[in-house]
């Protein structure tokens, strides 16, 4: 599955480059491609690199591992030095544009060795007009994470379609994930397009104590303009998920209409509402009666089960640009394949942040939100995670950044008496050439 994944996210990115044409028309309320790639502070930028060092404080650490007493093993603060680099921007063509958001992040811990990691987080997007009419819409994004908190989880081309999202982890453990996708747009008229499109996807996961997943995504909307500023339509999606080593697989159908409206230049309001049927199988142990665990010597079992519901779905995102910076408002009800522990689950997810480019010396991003999963299927007590932060950067002279974040999370599971908090605190200096303050979230 990896290989033919792979091989689907080269041909699609080649597919999509191919791609040239007439006059560009702009993104539609559902496009993805280039759409808020390598973007800071809700504004397009020029490509930019960076590098930097810094030391680093983390006390969130959760490893896969028990404790000499059969507990989850609890680690303290560890103390350590973070190599970062990566790259991020966009660059515009007549009819197309290209959006690139990259970071990687090398940490070593002063006497915790076994907990050092190279994480990376990449996301490409590119968007062409094929002539007036067609339009396609590709994008490729990929990761590997070892640390569910810190500034390479709030990469800004990691959103909420990602198939691994970092604040949802339990478990601080290395996962690999690659998705890509292609959506082709067909403008039936002036104001009514067409779009259509797929997506595969794997994870793996290095603990064989965590669940791994592949799998693919189909999606088609009809979108129809009432007005310059406000579209409405409607979005259908089927949902496939396979977990390796029969833990089960998972068909979800999902219809939802949508309205999306500016007010004025400067606010941007998308609604979803609607409802998704989901089909799950898989395996679950079930307990004997007591005369049948006499006649066969075990208490238990396994059996397979099936699983069929239906619940609503939907989304609201509101942003309001400013000339420098950025505020938006989210909230998410949908399905998800899970964190590793769970599987297809339904999930509830809100947040808010704000970012500021300035003009001369400093940039600013201040986040917040929260995560729930449900599982569907598996009969375990939901989870719950809560996340904020904020980080700044400050140019110096010789094309030198001051960087300093501080993130903090809280994860919960119902009714059990597992509670984790952690936070994460960096700072250290960054070299990236440019004429505006670099912005690394």
């Amino acid at each position: 599955m990896k290989i033919r994944l792979i091989a689907l996210t080269c041909l699609t990115v080649s597919a999509a480059f191919a791609q040239m044409g007439g006059g560009y028309l702009g993104p539609a309320v559902l496009s993805s491609g280039a759409t808020g790639v390598g973007n800071r502070s809700g504004q397009q930028v020029d490509l930019r690199f960076f590098a930097g060092v810094n030391g680093t404080y983390d006390s969130s650490q959760q490893p896969v591992a028990l404790d000499s007493t059969g507990k989850l093993l609890t680690i303290g603060g560890l103390y350590g030095v973070e190599a970062t680099f990566g790259v991020y921007g966009t660059h515009s063509w007549r009819t197309a544009r290209l959006g690139v958001d990259y970071k990687g992040a090398a940490r070593e811990y002063n006497g915790g060795s076994s907990y050092d990691s190279i994480d990376q987080s990449l996301t490409l997007g590119y968007t062409v007009q094929e002539s007036r009419r067609l339009r396609f819409d590709a994008r490729v994004t990929g990761g590997i994470y070892s640390n569910g908190l810190g500034g390479i989880g709030i990469t800004p081309g990691i959103t909420s379609e990602s198939v691994v999202q970092p604040g949802a982890l339990l478990f601080d453990s290395r996962s690999y994930f690659l998705q890509g996708g292609l959506n082709a747009t067909y403008m039936f008229s002036p104001r009514t397009s067409f779009t259509v499109g797929g997506q595969g996807f794997d994870v793996w996961r290095q603990s064989s104590q965590l669940v791994g997943v592949e799998g693919y995504n189909l999606t088609g909307s009809v979108e129809h303009k009432l007005s310059k500023f406000t579209s409405v339509g409607f979005s259908y999606g089927r949902q496939h998920y396979n977990f390796p080593r029969a833990y089960g697989q998972a068909d979800i159908d999902t219809g939802q209409l949508f309205l999306g409206t500016n007010f004025g230049r400067v606010w941007n309001l998308v609604v979803q509402a609607g409802v998704f049927h989901s089909e799950v199988t898989g395996l679950q142990s079930v307990a004997l009666s007591p005369v049948i665990a006499a006649l066969l010597g075990q208490s238990s079992t396994i059996q397979s089960f099936y699983k069929e519901d239906i619940f609503p779905s939907g989304s609201v995102a509101l942003t309001r640009r400013f000339k420098r910076s950025s505020l938006s408002f989210n909230f998410e009800r949908s399905v998800t394949p899970g964190n590793g522990v769970y599987l297809t689950s339904k999930t509830d997810s809100g947040g808010a942040s704000y970012s500021y480019t300035g003009i001369r010396r400093a940039s600013l991003q201040v986040s917040g939100g929260y995560n729930s999963l449900a599982s569907i299927g598996q009969g375990i007590q939901p989870y719950r995670s809560g996340n904020g932060g904020a980080g700044m950067t400050y140019t110096l002279p010789y094309s030198l950044h001051f960087v300093v974040r501080y993130d903090y999370r809280y994860q919960q599971i119902e009714s059990l008496i597992y509670k984790h908090t952690g936070y994460s605190a960096t700072i250290g200096l960054t070299f990236s050439p440019g004429t505006v303050p670099l912005s690394l979230w």
